[in-house]
C-alpha cells in the first residue's frame, strides 16, 4: 500500500497543510477533509498547500487542487503551493494550471507574501 499522511497547523497568518507520500484517488479525500479544516478556521488570510513531500501525484490528486483553488478565491482567501516538483511539476507545465497557482519555495516565503 502506498504511503500517505496529511496534516495541518495554523503559523503566524496563515494555515499550512503538508502532504508526504502519494496523492492518488485513494488519499485524495484525506487531504479534502485537512483543507477543510482550513476553510474552516478563522479566516486565515492565505492557506499553504506544502507538498515538499510528496513523491506521486495523479490526476485526482491535481483535481483535488484545482478545487481548493476554486474554493479559495470564492473564500477570498490566497492559495499558496509550496515544493512543486516531480510529477506534479509536470502536470501543471503540461496542463497549463501553473500559472494559476501562487508557487514558492518555501512555507516562510509563502507566509511572508500574506
Amino acid at each position: 500500500m502506498a504511503f500517505f499522511t496529511v496534516s495541518s497547523s495554523l503559523l503566524e497568518t496563515g494555515y499550512v497543510v503538508r502532504v508526504l507520500g502519494e496523492l492518488d484517488y485513494r488519499h485524495s479525500p484525506a487531504l479534502r477533509a485537512e483543507l477543510d479544516k482550513a476553510w474552516a478556521a478563522e479566516t486565515p488570510s492565505v492557506v499553504v498547500a506544502d507538498v515538499t513531500g510528496l513523491t506521486f501525484c495523479d490526476s485526482t490528486g491535481v483535481a483535488e487542487l484545482i478545487l481548493a483553488l476554486r474554493r479559495s478565491r470564492a473564500l477570498g482567501v490566497r492559495l499558496a503551493l509550496v515544493g512543486v516538483h516531480g510529477t506534479l511539476e509536470r502536470i501543471l507545465a503540461i496542463t497549463g494550471l501553473r500559472t494559476s497557482f501562487e508557487v514558492f519555495t518555501s512555507v516562510e516565503e509563502a507566509l511572508q507574501t500574506a
